[in-house]
């Protein structure tokens, strides 16, 4: 979509900055339903979230995605009525995800040997043993707890990459009296728990170079530079702690 990212319709009004960064960082625009700016803590953090967005502009108008690995979706076995394979691509995703692989998703009936050329490693239903294929990846590694989602992008209009991380984790509300989970009364029930720092290494594009490292999250004004090492085509680094959204750039 270019400049016009996609939105959602998530009817979410507790984990508000949750909501608005998984979006941002998936190349939307946060977010679609239960803005609830009529509500003076959530409007606050609405606005914080907002304004770092524009601030930030470049890193998101018309960004693409960075992957070094594709998740094919069975579109083929659905198309002749078996739905089966569905719920192998949501495991192997899920796994994808827990494991930090930076990956994107596209139907099987849609690629080309020419797209699937572009990443390093291709995963679909039909892989056999996902978590040894996972286990010999030369990939990125991220050393984070799964409660912390990756994803890469690349800005339109500069060379940089651009990592994004997104924190769930949380004190969890209350259970409700009939024993199943509790959604929450709002924002002031989101009560995020911050990250540990925790490394990173960072396999860099064959076209892509890296001068120095930045650090950007919401809560924190100002950008931060971080200590950082390149050797054999890989970045490292130590990601410091966050709440809810940080964001790395990874600059020429």
């Amino acid at each position: 979509f270019d400049d016009k990212p996609f939105t959602l319709g998530k009817y979410e009004s507790t984990r508000i900055r949750v909501a608005i960064a998984e979006l941002a960082a998936n190349g939307g625009a946060p977010m679609g339903f239960n803005a609830r700016f009529t509500d003076s803590l959530a409007r606050t953090e609405i606005a914080r979230y907002y304004q770092f967005l524009k601030q930030h502009d470049a890193l998101y108008r018309a960004s693409r995605s960075h992957a070094e690995t594709v998740l094919l979706y069975p579109r083929q076995a659905v198309h002749n009525g078996d739905v089966g394979p569905v719920e192998t691509f949501r495991k192997l995703g899920t796994r994808l995800l827990d494991e930090h692989v930076l990956f994107d998703v596209l139907p099987d009936d849609a690629v080309t040997s020419a797209t699937l050329a572009k990443y390093r490693h291709v995963v679909s239903t039909d892989s056999p043993d996902i978590a040894s294929a996972i286990d010999n990846m030369k990939r990125s590694r991220f050393d984070l707890p799964y409660t912390v989602r990756v994803s890469t992008s690349r800005p339109a209009d500069s060379a940089e990459l651009t990592l994004h991380f997104v924190n769930y984790n949380r004190e969890e509300p209350a259970r409700r009296k009939d024993g199943k989970p509790g959604t929450g009364r709002g924002i002031t029930d989101e009560k995020p728990i911050a990250t540990r720092p925790a490394r990173v290494h960072l396999r860099l594009p064959a076209d892509i170079t890296c001068s120095y490292v930045e650090f950007l999250t919401p809560e924190q004004p100002e950008a931060v530079t971080l200590q950082s090492t390149v050797a054999s085509g890989t970045v490292a680094f130590e990601l410091p702690p966050f709440l809810v959204y940080g964001v790395v750039r990874i600059i020429p």
